[in-house]
């Protein structure tokens, strides 16, 4: 049955407003521009950004932050490594805002102008069989992956558009599954009452996260990734990473997490 379904969405495809797509594109082209010429002075030469070799050299030889983690072909650049080097120099945070638009711009501004119809409609391919997850995947192009929790992403998601009047976008989701299963999981009998109750709360969206971590918005933002992660197979290591100088409260969320991922691997 489902597959009927997936095909129907895929021959009807997804209106965008090509117009806006193209003005997203060129304010984003500007603010590239704009992020290059700022990381150019605070180096004190021009290089290419996009070269991992080229970036590492002007990081750790120029600036000289710490290295990190070096590869047979030299410094090695990838978002963890950037991430733990933000308190070093204010350079970091551009570096990560700039590989963010231009990711936006050339993989959805641009691609989605390129694979859209004489209609303005996309039609992606939707795999059931693909993720070990057992979750829907998007590809030709990938629509799963426009980022929600980003001014910029948010943006973007506004040029996906009804067809007409007479239809609406609707977007339903599960409150707070992951917390929910991983209450249950970990028999945490303390918790696991007022967590659900919490997180069924429809004034407080993000109420099952607050219970745990207060309202420090980066902890949430966080927690919004640690949560759905260890229920996809992430190791308590792999999860401790993403949280630099844990808190108490992000702690007994780990812990949280940790009894889960030992309960089901026995």
């Amino acid at each position: 049955p489902l597959s009927e379904v997936l095909a129907s969405m895929e021959n009807i495809g997804f209106l965008v407003n090509k117009e806006g797509i193209e003005a997203f594109g060129e304010d984003m082209s500007e603010k590239i521009d704009e992020l290059t010429e700022k990381i150019y002075n605070e180096v004190g030469f021009e290089f290419n950004l996009n070269s991992p070799k080229q970036l590492g050299v002007a990081l750790f030889e120029k600036l000289g932050l710490p290295c990190k983690k070096k590869t047979k072909s030299g410094y090695s650049t990838n978002a963890e490594v950037l991430d733990k080097l933000r308190p070093y120099h204010p350079i970091i945070d551009k570096i990560l805002e700039y590989r963010q638009i231009t990711k936006l711009n050339s993989t959805y501004a641009v691609g989605l102008l390129n694979v859209a119809d004489s209609e303005g409609k996309i039609h992606t391919t939707f795999n059931q069989t693909v993720t070990s997850t057992g979750r829907l995947s998007s590809t030709e192009p990938n629509l799963q992956n426009i980022p929600v929790r980003t001014e910029l992403g948010r943006e973007l998601r506004r040029y996906f558009i009804p067809t007409d009047n007479k239809h609406v976008l609707i977007d339903a989701d599960y409150s707070q599954i992951e917390l929910r299963l991983l209450a249950h999981v970990s028999d945490d009998y303390t918790m696991k009452p007022e967590l659900i109750e919490v997180a069924m709360n429809p004034d407080s969206p993000d109420g099952a996260y607050t219970f745990v971590l207060g309202t420090d918005t980066f902890l949430l933002e966080k927690a919004y990734t640690i949560n759905p992660s260890v229920s996809d197979g992430w190791g308590l290591e792999r999860v401790q990473n993403n949280i630099p100088e844990p808190t108490t409260a992000t702690l007994s969320l780990l812990a949280l997490a940790g009894v889960a991922v030992r309960r089901r691997r026995k």
